[in-house]
């Protein structure tokens, strides 16, 4: 029996089709397993995750969960961490504070990533601190949360106010073995007070107090608000706090003033507070600041620098024997800086300062300096960034 071209070629049509129509309906994605799905959405950049997240529900749902955002944020952290840079104005007709951020790569490319206004005139003398992708900026009366990425800012619940204005001394991190972000407040609440402001010099360390927000939801906090903290403060804490392997530090202050002054530590775990005794060497706090450094807590000795432009790197070892040994000692004056700024950064084992109109990198394995050119001095606020997918809109 003889088939004419025009048969089989109709046949073979009709064959494709039915096994095109098959294959339509069998969801391969679903087929793979959780490791190859998220080896294949790690590779994807923030852009085209969100535009993912509006392709399926599946992959929306694949995409937003805690493990996925955890695992691609540490990643980013670890391939491609950028210098997050803030500019801000105050706009004297509307009463607002003008707000935007840009990020810097390590080799010098700029980004600008969101601009924003916001009706708080406080907002342009906040203090910021950058964390696992996002930005927390305090006032005297509020707190923010900021995804640059994700151009979102919100407001975090009201927290308990102080009995001294201007007091914002704050902590904000990401705890990894949790993956959750924890804000900590500290307030003054002084039960004789008749007015609601007094002056700091009258404050007490019994007066001190502190309470922690916890936020762990994809697009949310945690539902219990912020919990005080039965723990007391042994000493009054200064500036804001840095997160390293899961405890939180500070810089303290005390009157009249000593010497030097310790360092303040809070165990998320324990929710208990320590005191840690400087390095014997060190003259004085003023300048004080606390870096982390391969994941431990590391203590510049900024009084030295400012002396004679060398860079003693202090590391704790035991904070509970107050432990330290002096791992580093740069002399920044070898290489021609010495107008180095006592705020300095760490990442990937590099020391980061702003320098005139640069941010220069000093390599502690190499010992060499590189430098990039930085944005303007207008931009006068900076940290360690990479971008994130956590959505701050349902707070």
């Amino acid at each position: 029996m003889k088939i004419s071209v025009q048969q089989i070629k109709s046949s073979s049509s009709s064959t494709e089709q039915e096994e095109e129509g098959n294959y339509a309906n069998i969801d391969y994605f679903t087929k793979l397993s959780g490791d190859v799905i998220t080896s294949l959405f790690l590779i994807c950049p923030l852009k085209s995750l969100s535009m993912l997240r509006c392709t399926s529900k599946l992959w929306n749902n694949f995409i937003t969960t805690p493990s996925f955002l955890h695992s691609h944020l540490t990643q980013s952290t670890q391939n491609g961490p950028k210098l997050l840079f803030l500019e801000d104005k105050y706009l004297h007709r509307s009463q607002k504070s003008w707000l935007r951020f840009a990020s810097v790569d390590m080799d010098g490319s700029k980004e600008e990533l969101y601009t924003v206004t916001v009706p708080d005139i406080q907002l342009v003398c906040s203090t910021m601190e950058v964390c696992f992708g996002l930005v927390c900026l305090s006032t005297d009366c509020r707190l923010y949360l900021c995804n640059p990425a994700l151009q979102q800012l919100c407001e975090l619940p009201e927290y308990s106010l102080s009995a001294t204005p201007g007091y914002r001394h704050f902590g904000f991190g990401y705890l990894h073995s949790r993956k959750e972000y924890k804000v900590v407040h500290f307030f003054y609440n002084v039960p004789s007070m008749t007015e609601r402001f007094c002056n700091l010099g009258i404050l007490q360390v019994s007066h001190l107090k502190c309470e922690v927000l916890t936020i762990n939801k994809f697009g949310g906090v945690s539902f219990n608000g912020w919990k005080e903290i039965a723990d007391r403060s042994p000493f009054h804490p200064r500036s804001q706090g840095l997160l390293v392997n899961e405890c939180m530090y500070w810089c303290t202050y005390s009157l009249p003033r000593p010497r030097t002054n310790p360092v303040l530590s809070f165990d998320f775990e324990s929710e208990k507070f320590l005191a840690i005794s400087p390095p014997s060497p060190f003259e004085d706090y003023v300048g004080l600041s606390l870096m982390d450094l391969k994941g431990m807590l590391c203590l510049p000795d900024v009084g030295r620098l400012l002396k004679s432009s060398i860079l003693d790197l202090w590391i704790l070892k035991d904070k509970i024997s107050c432990s330290w040994v002096k791992e580093y000692s740069i002399r920044l004056i070898d290489f021609g800086f010495n107008n180095i700024t006592s705020d300095c950064k760490t990442c990937n084992e590099e020391i980061i300062f702003r320098h005139l109109d640069k941010v220069a990198f000093y390599d502690l394995k190499k010992k060499s300096f590189r430098e990039v050119e930085a944005l303007s001095p207008s931009y006068n606020r900076y940290g360690i960034y990479s971008k994130s997918l956590f959505s701050l809109g349902t707070i």
